[in-house]
């Protein structure tokens, strides 16, 4: 008797849940970046890389086009052409790398940055960059 009771309040809980409308989350445009041209180069002395980036605008942050160079034997981020946009890339085990890239803007007193990173090959060459961190200092 308890179970055929048990079974019928599951069978409603899933009709309930069924009828519930479906939302997608709308992911924005502004949290993902946009990588092309990515290149690589090494020698005995260390890798080189460069690479252009877009990240577009949204109402809370100024959108970006730039280009990016550098190499591996760097400690920290190096600026791009644009200056509010910084990377590194890290070689991990060959052909992979993960490149890593922070972008920062100021709106009033406060300073806010958006950080991310991606795993790709070297054969890559436009890919995307998920923006994974945001935060500001006031």
């Amino acid at each position: 008797m308890q179970l055929s009771s048990v079974f019928t309040v599951a069978l409603s809980a899933l009709n309930f849940a069924s009828a519930l409308p479906f939302h997608r989350l709308n992911t924005s445009p502004a949290l993902t970046w946009q990588v092309a041209d990515f290149n690589t180069g090494c020698s005995p002395g260390g890798c080189v890389y460069n690479f252009n980036i877009t990240g577009v605008a949204s109402q809370n942050t100024p959108g970006f086009h730039t280009h990016c160079s550098g190499t591996n034997v760097q400690d920290d981020f190096a600026f791009c052409d644009d200056k509010h946009v910084k990377a590194k890339v890290v070689s991990q085990l060959y052909p992979v790398w993960t490149v890593h890239v922070q972008h920062a803007w100021f709106q009033g007193e406060a300073e806010f940055y958006a950080v991310g990173h991606a795993n790709v090959t070297s054969t890559q060459k436009n890919f995307t960059i998920p923006v994974t961190e945001v935060y500001g200092v006031a």
